[in-house]
Order: structure tokens, then C-alpha cells, then sequence
């Protein structure tokens, strides 16, 4: 794949990765909350919070196959950590 392709890959799991951790804490939050208005000693997470968790998961799976040292990163960065010049 042209490095690119291969940026704008990343990029957009990047993009993903961070909407699924907001969904993964809005889910957490929520099954805390029930637990909490019913008084309850252990917290159930909803299946849904498993399926979140399994695909930023995979998305982090596919952001390590695809780093490539010294491509740009969503803030400018290279992937080793330096800015990029």
C-alpha cells in the first residue's frame, strides 16, 4: 500500500478508536448508574459495552500492523513520537 494509503488508514482508525472510548465510557457510566439507583453490590455491563471494547480492540490490532515508523500520526506526529519535520 502507498504511505499514503496507509496514512489515511490510520487517520481514520484513529477517528473510530476515539468515537468507540467515548461510547465505551458513556456505557460504563450508564451501567454504574443503574447500579448505583438500584442499590446494587456488583455493576453489569450491557453486551453492547463488550462488543465496544472487542473493536477498539481490533482497531488497535490494525494501528500496530499498519505503524510504520516516521509517517504522520492524527497530530502531526511520527509514529516514534517526534514531531515531524
Amino acid at each position: 500500500m502507498p504511505d499514503s494509503t496507509i496514512t489515511d488508514l490510520r487517520r481514520e482508525l484513529e477517528k473510530a478508536r476515539l468515537a468507540l472510548m467515548d461510547a465505551q465510557s458513556h456505557l460504563s457510566a450508564h451501567a454504574q448508574m443503574n447500579a448505583a439507583l438500584h442499590c446494587a453490590t456488583e455493576i453489569f455491563y450491557s453486551p453492547l459495552h463488550a462488543k465496544v471494547t472487542a473493536a477498539i480492540a481490533g482497531i488497535e490490532h490494525a494501528l500496530a500492523r499498519t505503524d510504520r515508523p516516521h509517517l504522520p500520526t492524527v497530530d502531526s506526529r511520527s509514529s516514534t513520537g517526534g514531531r515531524r519535520t
